[in-house]
């Protein structure tokens, strides 16, 4: 009896997050894991749609205390994270995560972060800072800038 195939990709909706899984294949860019962190949940879908298109792992979190009591952050190949976000922002979740592991790479994106925000997000260690709306080539090329900084 044949098994039944393996769907492309499976997505399920949970308290705080979606999950987009891409099948498993002999590729190694699809067991890369990219985290999403963003309050407004049509840019994290749709950020997360982009890098599944590329084969890669996509989680997207809506807020960075779901992302931190998941277990997940320590899985991921690269965060993306904005910057303003309620109760924990940007900046606050990537000095977590470097806590929790310092070599994991931060790309920050944001609508109405100002320069000093930038800045330090820069100044913490953070692979790039993009304005949203971010073109795709422009997120495409930083999330490849950082994964090969983690390799």
């Amino acid at each position: 009896m044949n098994p039944l195939p393996v769907p492309k990709d499976s997505r399920t909706q949970g308290a705080g997050k979606l999950i987009i899984t891409v099948a498993s294949s002999t590729n190694a860019g699809e067991s890369t894991l990219i985290i999403v962190v963003d309050d407004d949940a049509s840019v994290a879908n749709s950020t997360c749609r982009l890098i599944r298109s590329l084969g890669m792992q996509a989680e997207a979190f809506f807020s960075g205390a779901d992302l931190l009591h998941s277990g997940r952050a320590t899985e991921a190949s690269c965060v993306i994270l904005d910057v303003r976000m309620p109760n924990l922002n940007g900046l606050q979740l990537q000095r977590r995560l470097t806590e929790i592991r310092s070599s994991i790479p931060v790309i920050f994106f944001s609508a109405h972060a100002g320069k000093e925000e930038e800045d330090q997000a820069l100044r913490s260690g953070a692979v790039a800072f993009l304005r949203k709306p971010v073109h795709r080539h422009d997120l495409l090329r930083v999330i490849r800038m950082a994964l090969e900084k983690a390799s």
